[in-house]
């Protein structure tokens, strides 16, 4: 089993339960840096948006609590595969490309340069230090000491309504596994929630302008078209997908509400030209149609 300083991020679901015990890393001053973006920190705007793990770099493993194997634990060495979203209401979220998922609440420290982040009960705080990486994006690490280093790097700037994030704790529901088998319409509510997910990873590709659409750390059923939505067939079922349910059977029941839906509904199809306006527009007619 490895274990990783920074439990906080990737471990703690599975960590012992603590009353509020908040565990300091020590005091350092301020990392140096000649970029003028650090002038966002003063409230904590420097860490809004979305970061991509970019580098690990660690001497040894450091055990701090005993705890159980986690999935985190498959990310944390392999940069790229895991995703943090930082939000203007104090939230955040951790997601794996194995499906992997945490939310939690975060604070900054301007004076110290550090983020309190809170999972559940327990707290830590994480120093930091700021950068831009070589091809002018930003850059953010954690730092535990000068041979502890996570890199990260910032694959998505903040939107002004950030609910509308897909990244956001409101649109991820759906990879919150449940602890007992789930009715129809719990099923329902989860694929709706999915469902919204998605459009909203549309909706900020317009906003942000980027060239292409990533269902990178969101794979699903729902497969995109040009124009238009479909469902990927059964045995394409992505495990990720799958893990937020209760069950396999669970999520196959979820799978065959939206499969019956494409196929006794008749789907509102506007083609403007732009195929990611299109089929965002056609998402949320499917949500909207499955509350319905």
């Amino acid at each position: 089993m490895t274990f990783i300083k920074l439990f906080v991020l990737f471990i703690l679901v599975t960590m012992m339960e603590n009353r509020g015990i908040i565990y300091r890393t020590g005091k350092r001053s301020p990392a140096k840096s000649t970029t003028d973006w650090l002038t966002e920190g003063r409230k904590g705007e420097i860490l809004y948006g979305s970061w991509r793990l970019s580098g690990v770099k660690m001497d040894q493993p450091i055990r701090i609590f005993p705890y159980e194997e986690s999935d985190f634990e498959k990310e944390i060495e392999k940069p790229g595969e895991l995703l943090i979203s930082f939000f203007p209401d104090s939230t955040f979220t951790q997601i794996g490309k194995n499906g992997a998922y945490q939310a939690g609440r975060w604070a900054y420290d301007s004076l110290a340069v550090s983020v309190f982040l809170t999972i559940g009960r327990t707290t830590e705080e994480v120093p930091l230090a700021f950068d831009r990486a070589a091809n002018g994006m930003r850059l953010m690490n954690f730092e535990f000491g000068p041979e502890q280093i996570l890199s990260l790097i910032q694959e998505g700037t903040s939107i002004s309504r950030s609910r509308d994030d897909p990244f956001h704790p409101a649109n991820n529901q759906w990879r919150l596994k449940p602890g007992e088998p789930e009715n129809r319409e719990q099923l329902l509510q989860r694929l709706r929630n999915y469902i919204l997910h998605t459009a909203y990873i549309l909706k900020t590709t317009q906003i942000r302008q980027n060239n292409r659409v990533s269902l990178e750390f969101s794979e699903g059923i729902v497969r995109l078209y040009n124009v238009g939505v479909g469902i990927v067939k059964p045995d394409k079922i992505p495990p990720g997908w799958t893990n937020g349910f209760y069950s396999p059977d669970d999520a196959l029941k979820a799978y065959h509400i939206l499969e019956d839906y494409l196929l006794t509904e008749k789907l509102k199809i506007e083609k403007t030209g732009n195929w990611v306006r299109d089929d965002y527009n056609i998402l949320i007619d499917i949500h909207k149609g499955l509350g319905e």
